[in-house]
């Protein structure tokens, strides 16, 4: 083949390459099953919680038997409708206050005023953990989801809430939708952390372990903000911990941007090479993910955990009942950090022993 000709090839194998990628994004999220709030649509098969089992009840008196999810949302918020909570950013960028308490398949919801409001619920917050969700979720997706972590794990759960699936959309705009607002939505994230620091700083008595955890393309949140230099009024110390799980984000520079990241003890960012999603996300991106295998410059300030060995192609790793029934570690790698313990931070093929020992027991999943 002459010279001339490889590089027709060449330059028309370039350009064909945005319409590749298109075709793979639609082919994957086709795949994927259909996130549905509406209770005239199929429910999501593996969630529990939709408009048919979550109320809003402002005269909600909680029993004894409830658990109680925090819930601060960024979305459009109407109380006269049953589905009050839509799935889409309100540009007022006012924070909502949920009170959720649940128990078994029944959620209700009560409304309140402030953050602070809220944290008073609660006498002993302890072990906090601050929960951001990636792409895919719509408001009772993302409260099952919030609700399931407190499940597994021992924690006082605040479900940091944002629109990341709407209906109405293609799934290529549904993606790039998400990344527009991406940067507003770590604004109010700046913005409830500082009203954190201030309600922290008035009772530090109430708390033992908070812990920031970013999932997937949540990840953007914390980015931009330090990217931002959203951050900057946060006092160091404020959380015990930051995990980048799953980081659905680009890796290239991100050195550069977490090093900014100063209010926090310890820094984790989870690596599984394997992990389907990410494989997908670098494709559709053009960029290698930051919870794939690090190939650029690392932060002095972040463990970086690396779960390639141990697992296969999982990207909810954490919240995967018969994947931590199997790999007892891995559920205690997540109980320590929330917790305030040193988590391992070494997984190979070899991984041997249960490291339970010493592992309370948590409420089963719907008997999962």
């Amino acid at each position: 083949m002459n010279l001339s000709l490889k590089k027709y090839y060449y330059k028309t194998a370039f350009r064909l390459l945005p319409d590749i990628r298109i075709l793979f994004l639609r082919l994957l999220l086709l795949s994927t099953p259909v996130f549905a709030q509406n209770n005239n649509k199929p429910v999501v098969p593996y969630s529990y919680c939709n408009w048919s089992n979550i109320c809003l009840d402002k005269t909600y008196t909680p029993s004894k038997n409830d658990s109680c999810l925090f819930v601060v949302s960024t979305r459009n918020y109407n109380f006269s409708k049953q589905e009050f909570a839509d799935y889409d950013y309100d540009n007022s960028s006012i924070l909502k206050y949920f009170a959720v308490y649940f128990k078994g398949n029944n959620w209700t919801a009560i409304p309140y005023s402030s953050l602070e409001e809220l944290l008073n619920l609660k006498n002993d917050l302890k072990d906090v953990v601050v929960f951001t969700e990636g792409l895919g979720k719509t408001f009772t997706l993302g409260i099952d989801r919030a609700t399931k972590l407190m499940r597994i794990y021992p924690v006082n759960g605040i479900f940091f809430d944002w629109p990341t699936e709407r209906p109405y959309l293609g799934p290529g705009k549904n993606i790039m939708k998400t990344c527009k607002i991406a940067p507003k939505v770590a604004a109010c994230y700046g913005k409830f952390l500082e009203e954190f620091q201030c309600y922290k700083n008035e009772h530090p008595q109430k708390f033992q372990t908070v812990t920031l955890l970013f999932h997937s393309m949540g990840n953007m949140v914390l980015m931009y903000n330090l990217k931002n230099d959203l951050y900057k009024n946060l006092s160091p110390g404020l959380v015990s911990n930051v995990v980048l799980n799953a980081a659905c984000v680009k890796q290239r520079h991100h050195q550069k941007w977490i090093d900014k990241l100063s209010f926090a003890k310890n820094i984790y960012i989870t690596i599984n090479d394997r992990d389907r999603n990410l494989r997908g996300a670098r494709i559709i991106f053009a960029a290698h993910q930051l919870g794939e295998k690090i190939k650029s410059r690392q932060s002095k300030k972040v463990h970086y955990v690396n779960f390639s060995e141990v697992l296969d192609g999982e990207h909810n790793y954490f919240l995967i009942t018969s994947l931590l029934k199997r790999k007892p570690y891995l559920k205690q790698f997540y109980y320590d950090i929330f917790v305030g313990k040193k988590p391992q931070l070494f997984f190979t093929q070899s991984q041997q022993g249960d490291l339970t020992q010493g592992f309370p027991e948590t409420q089963k999943i719907n008997g999962l």
